[in-house]
């Protein structure tokens, strides 16, 4: 199957729900997206772009980087062809790596085997720091699963400031035990938990473009789900529900009234997590919610040691 793919939940969501590539292949071939390398032959992309990382850049004192890929009319299968551009393009990365000195995290679309193959063939071996999952339920409605006493509402700025402590220790105590890639890495995982805490900080921040949905009980917020929205869907970014308070629901609650709203507004609504993050998971598929893609985290160290 060919597809176009670019490494950015919102874009992506929008051309897997519609099965409809073709605006984001017009896209990539112009060369809207500014990648630092491309090899193409007829209406075939591939290539990529580092960015910078900075809040790791500046956490731990060093260059932090992230590569993202980009595809035009690539098909998901073996193909020969395919295959050789994409060695050539991963090798041309690696020469890049060695030269701009740094810590870089590759970003690797799980379903395009061309890629896995060409990275298998590189003689530098990375770190395996496991990876995430995307899914998504498109422009449907689903029971509200709120139970008594439970209220659940968007939260405005001035809720958010009134109780951003308490929102903040139930983050903090929520990814006291969360292993994220930053964790597995033996590399960064020295400071990992200060990433999930610098995230979850600036999320909250009344500058933030985040949009916050809350559940209280008792006039108590016991949780709440930071989301982002574009034309076509809202996507929940980051959660917590409160450890004293998990008998309620409170974290199905809030994934039901964002699908819902999401529904009302003529829209789908995506998210993500960990692979090994099963729980969170179940609550989403038991609303409907499926896979769209996935990404695997490899990281490289080039850092002057």
């Amino acid at each position: 199957m060919k597809i176009s793919f670019v490494d950015n939940n919102f874009q992506y969501a929008k051309c897997y729900i519609t099965r409809n590539y073709t605006e984001l292949a017009k896209q990539i071939l112009a060369g809207n997206y500014e990648l630092d390398y491309e090899k193409r032959e007829d209406d075939f992309l591939c290539g990529y772009k580092i960015q910078k990382n900075e809040p790791l850049s500046s956490l731990y004192e060093d260059n932090y980087y992230s590569v993202r890929f980009y595809f035009a009319n690539v098909d998901t299968l073996h193909q020969e062809k395919q295959e050789t551009m994409m060695e050539a393009m991963m090798q041309h990365l690696l020469i890049e790596i060695e030269e701009r000195k740094g810590y870089y995290n590759l970003r690797i679309p799980t379903h395009i085997v061309d890629l896995l193959k060409a990275y298998n063939k590189l003689p530098e071996r990375g770190i395996f720091c496991g990876g995430t999952v995307e899914q998504y339920i498109a422009n449907k409605e689903v029971p509200d699963n709120i139970k008594q006493g439970v209220k659940v509402f968007w939260a405005n700025t001035q809720y958010v400031e009134k109780h951003k402590d308490l929102m903040l220790s139930m983050t903090y105590r929520s990814f006291e035990t969360y292993q994220g890639q930053y964790h597995i890495s033996h590399v960064t995982e020295n400071k990992a938990g200060k990433i999930y805490e610098n995230w979850i900080r600036n999320s909250l921040l009344e500058n933030s473009q985040d949009l916050v949905v809350v559940a209280e009980y008792n006039g108590i917020p016991i949780g709440f789900v930071t989301v982002a929205e574009d034309d076509f869907a809202l996507e929940g970014v980051l959660s917590a529900v409160s450890e004293e308070y998990r008998q309620y629901g409170a974290y199905k609650a809030m994934i039901s009234y964002i699908v819902n709203s999401a529904y009302e507004r003529g829209k789908s609504f995506i998210t993500s997590t960990q692979f090994d993050n099963f729980i969170v998971q179940g609550v989403w598929n038991s609303l409907g919610l499926k896979p769209f893609y996935s990404i695997y985290n490899i990281h490289i160290d080039k850092r002057d040691k």
